[in-house]
């Protein structure tokens, strides 16, 4: 009986968290992960779990973005509910976490940016525009980037 009562407890604390995440507007829309070589990291992730490319949005000779998501072709990772990874360039000369790994989808990207610096983090340099998106990076306070996207109205 005790693990039952247990059970559901954490059943209805992990619904009301839930819902909390939703009622917010604010979803994790990708993780991203630098390498100095996307190419060969990109690799490691499908065949070491499984994962397929779906896009690459960014391809210069300077810098590079491939986007990988479960499932064992292109067709099923882009049809995957879960968190993409976006694999990305690190210059050589710059250090690992040079680039916020956690991306935030908004709702309101100048409330999530008051909301960061009124819970003790910072904003790292002013919001900026791109093709159909409104962004800035913030700082935890902990020092841990994170970018902030909302999609342009």
């Amino acid at each position: 009986m005790r693990v039952l009562v247990t059970i559901l407890i954490a059943w209805i604390t992990l619904g009301a968290t839930h819902a909390t995440a939703q009622e917010s507007g604010i979803r994790v829309r990708t993780i991203r992960v630098l390498a100095t070589d996307p190419e060969a990291v990109a690799t490691f992730y499908k065949k070491a779990f499984g994962m397929s490319e779906t896009s690459r949005p960014v391809e210069t000779p300077a810098f590079k973005e491939i986007i990988i998501n479960s499932g064992s072709t292109p067709d099923v990772a882009r049809k995957a509910g879960s968190v993409p990874i976006v694999i990305a360039t690190r210059p050589k000369d710059a250090p690992a976490g040079a680039m916020a790994a956690l991306i935030l989808e908004v709702p309101n990207l100048d409330k999530a940016i008051e909301a960061v610096k009124t819970n003790g983090g910072t904003l790292m340099r002013p919001p900026g525009k791109t093709a159909g998106l409104q962004y800035a990076f913030v700082k935890d306070p902990d020092g841990n980037q994170i970018e902030l996207i909302m999609s342009a109205k």
